[in-house]
């Protein structure tokens, strides 16, 4: 933080009580950070997947032994490795076991395209690869198009007990035939060549250099390669550590969903439990109506998700003390509006439950999460909480160029010891994604919010999805969160669609909830609208559909919507 010139007046933000006068970040690489938690709790579950629980100190074990293999393999420090896998305990010790040496871990979605996944090997120069059994097939295509030396693959039932194994190859099992070679091996064999090593693999690493490359920009460019350090991913989870100290603490568990090669998931869903000595239960493939059996069976206490897994969360039925052990839930990914906190935080406390629901707000470019509400600001309207320590929200405004007074809207621009070093290989876009404010230099968010007097930061919407009609400013937000007050929505989606007279104007798609008449629901929404909007805010058109589509990721897919 020294070295970025960054003196802030924390008095100004309201967890102020909780910062000691200056915060010690850790300085060593993520797998040091992780390795101190297993000094600290060698016997404590780390990782729990389908029942199977590995401690820290069998996690570092094979973290080691894949380091070492690693090296055996011709892997040097800074050299890149891509991981193409879901949330299992080999994509867990893969990733670590890169930062142990020193290389640098590509975090790729296993189902992207052959393309994608060919753009991404290249762009990265990765020299080795791992990844899930689905996903070879597509990479054996066009591996002999890139530079990847060696091919690792691994089913996701490799660490699974014996019995789920056995059940889950006979009814999911994929006959993948994988072509051994030089260039391709499966995990086992992988694993194997640890022995050729004889050395200690680990090296020690400046914390600001590259570690990790995450994707960003999918669903509105082609995605741009976020490089990131060791340092933002640890200032991160001691951050958090300070924000919402009552979630993070050892004796609790995680459920983790959201996947590795998101930044989400990956900061704040595997690397924070980790570095805080906390039990990880990974879940290699979101199923919605599993939901009930991974909170009940795995005694979850913290989870983690974007706004529709709590959505159909409160669908679920549950007994009236079924989600007592559940301590706290954190939304990112999307943001939740005020009438789902509000029925989620009722349907927590009917449930046996005194968690309230909390935002962590983030980009992939401030490695996922770098706003989060502390539960005294959890029901604050619109607010999604407060910036981590050493970490700065300013609001830009849209005409002047220039900070905006508190409570007025605008751009919101961020710093911090969370921001990213660059675009890989980008050096236009890298440029365009900070600006400057007096001498200090700011990531542009793309996002519309506010700060009043304590610091709290609110949001109101996107840049992109503000729909400009008739020369005024409208947020979707604010219609989707009046469209939602109407007995019969079950969810929906604002968007703005070009009109030669408006410029653009405001369409609601609309998921409704079952044996619930359009006719009915629009007679309502129209005295709704008419009471909670301004005019110029009114949608102009209704379209009732049966589901809002998702992007892989699970978020509303609002240029699907916008090009139906």
């Amino acid at each position: 933080m020294r070295k970025l010139d960054i003196h802030l007046e924390r008095a100004k933000y309201g967890y102020i009580e909780k910062l000691p006068k200056e915060v010690k970040y850790f300085e060593g690489s993520m797998y040091e950070a992780i390795l101190k938690s297993a000094e600290r709790y060698p016997n404590r579950t780390a990782l729990e997947y389908f029942k199977m629980e590995i401690s820290y100190k069998e996690m570092v074990k094979k973290i080691n032994k894949a380091a070492a293999a690693m090296k055996a393999i011709g892997v040097e420090k800074g050299d890149t490795v891509t991981i193409c896998m879901p949330n299992t305990p080999e994509a867990v010790y893969m990733f670590y076991a890169v930062n142990e040496i020193g290389a640098i871990a590509n975090m790729v979605h296993p189902l992207s395209s052959e393309k994608e996944i060919e753009d991404y090997l290249i762009k990265s120069e990765s020299k080795v690869m791992l990844c899930i059994d689905i996903a070879y097939p597509r990479v054996e295509n066009i591996i002999k198009n890139t530079e990847v030396e060696h091919l690792i693959v691994v089913s996701p039932t490799r660490s699974m007990d014996f019995l789920i194994r056995a059940v889950f190859k006979l009814t999911k099992g994929r006959k993948n035939h994988i072509k051994h070679s030089q260039k391709v091996m499966t995990w086992d064999r992988f694993m194997f060549q640890s022995f050729k090593y004889t050395e200690d693999p680990h090296i020690h690493v400046n914390p600001n250099d590259p570690a990790i490359i995450l994707y960003s920009g999918g669903t509105t460019g082609k995605p741009k390669g976020v490089v990131l350090t060791n340092h933002n991913f640890n200032a991160q989870a001691l951050g958090a550590k300070y924000l919402v100290s009552e979630l993070l603490k050892p004796k609790y568990s995680m459920l983790c969903f959201l996947p590795n090669f998101h930044a989400f998931g990956l900061g704040v869903c595997m690397h924070i439990p980790l570095y805080c000595g906390m039990r990880m239960v990974l879940i290699p493939q979101f199923n919605a109506k599993k939901l009930k059996k991974y909170i009940m069976n795995y005694h979850v206490n913290v989870l983690v998700g974007v706004p529709t897994v709590f959505e159909y969360m409160m669908k679920i039925k549950f007994g009236p003390r079924d989600l007592r052990h559940v301590k706290g839930l954190v939304s990112g990914g999307d943001i939740v509006s005020d009438t789902l906190k509000n029925g989620i935080n009722k349907f927590l406390k009917e449930h046996g439950s005194k968690a309230v629901i909390q935002n962590g707000y983030g980009l992939t470019e401030a490695a996922g999460g770098m706003i989060f509400s502390e539960r005294s600001v959890a029901d604050v309207p619109g607010a999604i909480g407060f910036p981590l320590p050493d970490s700065e929200a300013l609001i830009l405004d849209l005409k002047t160029k220039k900070p905006a007074p508190v409570g007025e809207d605008g751009e919101i621009l961020v710093r911090g010891l969370t921001i990213m070093k660059e675009y890989l290989k980008d050096p236009k876009e890298t440029e365009k994604a900070f600006i400057k404010v007096g001498t200090k230099k700011y990531l542009r968010t793309g996002d519309i919010g506010y700060v009043d007097e304590r610091g709290l930061v609110y949001f109101k919407t996107r840049l992109k999805r503000m729909i400009i009609s008739n020369g005024y400013n409208i947020y979707p937000g604010n219609v989707e969160e009046a469209t939602l007050k109407s007995t019969g929505v079950d969810a929906c989606a604002c968007v703005g669609i070009p009109d030669k007279l408006r410029g653009e104007k405001v369409k609601v798609f609309i998921v409704l909830k079952p044996e619930v008449h359009e006719h009915a629901t629009k007679k309502e929404l129209n005295k709704i609208y008419k009471k909670y909007l301004a005019k110029y805010e009114i949608p102009r058109e209704l379209e009732f559909i049966s589901e809002l589509p998702k992007t892989k990721l699970g978020k509303v897919d609002f240029v699907a919507l916008k090009n139906r």
